[in-house]
């Protein structure tokens, strides 16, 4: 009888391994384009409200100017 060889019985968990890695590797790749767009949404929304709050201090700035002059123009008015 002849000898019987090594058979090499790995290879079934070696593709379930490679297709886990595959999924892992879809899933993480899917995660990091996820976490980058919350990321720039997250910047959007900081640059606008700063802008929003640039824009409402130069009103209120200009709107206590405003108050001032006017005021300054009828105390002088009446003397």
């Amino acid at each position: 009888p002849e000898a019987s060889g090594y058979e090499f019985r790995s290879h079934g968990i070696i593709e379930m391994l490679e297709k886990l890695h595959d999924k892992f590797v879809d899933e993480r790749t899917a995660l990091e384009k996820e976490e980058m767009n919350s990321k720039h949404a997250h910047e959007m929304l900081v640059q606008d409200l700063t802008a929003q709050i640039e824009q409402s201090t130069q009103d209120r700035e200009e709107k206590s100017e405003s108050k001032a002059k006017h005021l300054q123009a009828k105390a002088d008015a009446e003397g």
